[in-house]
């Protein structure tokens, strides 16, 4: 079983609703920020992926979400289910149907990832 982390993405980039109309903050004036803040919401991190983070000194950024969420977009449109996200020196292994983090691994330490089918390799536009 997975036990989601619970975590708040917070941007600079794109403020939490504050001050936005009732109607942009449920999406009906397709509000991008409110879209883009719903997506990356849905994003999960299990229990083990949240202690190899922990134990590996992996930290992500709220633009590390929002380029692992265009990542999984574009995965998924080729038949992506389980993808190992390739982001600098670290990988993780995403169940993309329910966005979850399944583990996080450093490539010198585990060179070898199985139980996925499909890899990305996803920039990271703030390094």
């Amino acid at each position: 079983m997975i036990d989601p982390v619970s975590w708040v993405w917070q941007s600079a980039e794109v403020p939490a609703c504050q001050g936005a109309s009732t109607s942009a903050r449920r999406g009906e004036a397709g509000s991008f920020g409110q879209a883009m803040q719903d997506a990356l919401a849905a994003w999960r991190v299990s229990q083990h992926a949240s202690s190899r983070m922990e134990e590996r000194g992996i930290s992500l950024s709220s633009a590390d979400w929002n380029a692992m969420e265009q990542a999984a977009r574009a995965a998924e449109a080729k038949g992506a289910r389980d993808t190992y996200m390739v982001i600098g020196d670290v990988g993780f292994v995403v169940h993309l149907p329910s966005r979850t983090l399944v583990t996080a691994l450093k490539h010198e330490e585990h060179p070898v990832v199985t139980q996925i089918d499909s890899v990305v390799f996803v920039s990271r536009l703030d390094r």
